[in-house]
């Protein structure tokens, strides 16, 4: 609570205040808040330029010579002494005009002098003023996605803003104009940060729900309004409009905010069929070990095999194995090795010809996840050698251990075919990076052509169906 001016009142003036009022009855003062974009300055300055002018005139024709007033120096300094000569002149403009206009127009030149003043060389004090000398001329409607967004945060901190804005104490005023700067401080950070994220205008005109829902997202994780958290939580499984290549973006921008970590995980959970194309990116190789771990859990990620999941483990450990070595055990727990061909995990050892790979399998905890995959692909290929009770219990742990990934076809893919396939290529790391390789010349909207193995795989890939002895 900073002090603009003091000095005493007499009591004849205090009764001729109260008649005033008594007359005119309450004035309230409202800032403008219907957009805050970021607006010029020398759109506002002049015009109160100009403003302050007129008064000034006005008031050199009421007293020629006025007598220079002693102020107490507050903590606001020259801005306190601005204010209050903004304030005598109000006293001394002719009554027959619009009370309101008037008492705006002195309002207004007060945080004018204010801004002048404010915290000079602070860091941020810049766009501070900004944005109030907006809210002090702003009339423009909205049009954008994002300025409707931003509209819906302004309505959160509104009434919080407004009671902020100044109060009377006995003979002193005091404005709380820190606060009000502090206020739309944030929703500016909070406009760049919807700014990188995906345009909303690409939702179409009925997504005035998602609009509103990812309002709150922004409200609770960047403006940190701890009423909406029950509300976010429970509404972020709804957020359909995050997926795939969207949700990877979004990801990208809030993964280092120290307040989004749910948001992180559920924009994780989305990538479904733009997995491979974020392997062959540069941001695969730079996550960090839980990241990886969270991506791995998701049971719709979409491959054409689990030998992809597990080739995308070894790619990540080989961009730095002197730092990842130890957590090799660890990220490749979440590989389902029951889930590939157990011809591949009997002679992955000898068909690869790589120093890397060969380092990656070689080490004694990875042997022990080989060999119990190999044992798990076994078993399921069996038939049951229970039957009840005993089946079911089997199955369910099987299920509990084994979450199926969201298989998925592409033609492209040549070590897609079944092993007895003319056009069969051994999945190998090497032939692993040449798949990536093609993927990223087709990016970025090569995930989009990828299809569900149930729907086309029979239809597709006739040349892998079982050979016919005659």
């Amino acid at each position: 609570m900073k002090r603009l001016s003091r000095r005493p009142v007499s009591d004849e003036q205090k009764a001729q205040m109260g008649n005033q009022i008594h007359e005119q009855g309450a004035i309230e003062v409202f800032m403008s808040v219907a957009t805050v974009s970021p607006l010029l300055r020398t759109r506002v300055l002049p015009q109160l330029k100009d403003q302050q002018d007129q008064l000034k005139d006005k008031k050199q024709d009421r007293r020629p010579k006025p007598e220079p007033e002693k102020l107490e120096s507050g903590a606001q300094g020259d801005a306190g002494s601005a204010s209050s000569t903004s304030a005598h002149a109000v006293k001394l403009l002719p009554i027959e005009g619009d009370p309101a206009k008037l008492k705006a127009l002195t309002s207004r030149q007060q945080i004018a002098s204010l801004l002048n003043h404010l915290g000079d060389g602070a860091e941020g004090d810049g766009e501070a003023k900004q944005i109030v000398m907006e809210l002090l001329g702003s009339g423009v409607q909205p049009h954008s996605a994002i300025e409707r967004v931003s509209e819906q945060l302004l309505h959160v901190l509104r009434e919080q803003t407004l009671m902020e804005a100044g109060i009377f104490v006995g003979n002193e005023r005091y404005r709380f104009f820190k606060g009000v700067l502090q206020n739309y401080a944030k929703i500016y950070a909070a406009r760049k940060f919807i700014d990188k994220l995906p345009k909303l205008d690409q939702l179409g005109p009925d997504a005035g729900a998602e609009r509103e829902l990812f309002a709150r997202v922004v409200a609770e994780e960047v403006l940190q309004i701890p009423q909406l958290l029950r509300q976010l939580r429970s509404s972020l499984s709804k957020m359909e409009f995050f997926n795939e290549d969207t949700a990877f973006k979004a990801y990208l921008e809030v993964r280092y905010h120290p307040q989004a970590r749910i948001l992180c995980e559920l924009m994780l959970t989305r990538i479904s069929r733009v997995f491979l194309c974020i392997v062959g990116s540069p941001f695969f190789l730079y996550f960090t070990e839980h990241e990886l771990t969270h991506i791995l859990r998701n049971c719709y990620l979409s491959v054409n095999s689990e030998i992809e999941i597990f080739l995308s483990v070894v790619l990540w450990l080989e961009h730095n194995w002197l730092e990842r070595g130890d957590c090799a055990e660890r990220i490749l727990a979440e590989v389902h090795f029951a889930l590939m061909p157990t011809w591949y995990l009997c002679t992955l050892d000898r068909s690869n010809r790589c120093n890397h790979f060969a380092r990656v399998i070689h080490s004694p905890g990875v042997q022990r996840l080989i060999a119990a995959g190999l044992e798990d692909a076994i078993t399921l290929k069996s038939k049951p050698r229970f039957s009840g009770a005993a089946l079911h219990r089997q199955r369910k742990h099987q299920e509990e251990r084994l979450l199926v990934r969201d298989w998925i076809v592409d033609t492209e893919c040549s070590h897609h075919h079944k092993s007895h396939c003319e056009q069969f290529v051994y999945p190998t790391y090497d032939a692993f990076k040449e798949y990536l390789a093609r993927i990223i010349c087709c990016a970025p909207n090569c995930w989009r052509t990828f299809r569900p193995a149930q729907e086309v795989y029979r239809r597709d890939f006739r040349c892998c169906s079982l050979p016919h002895f005659n």
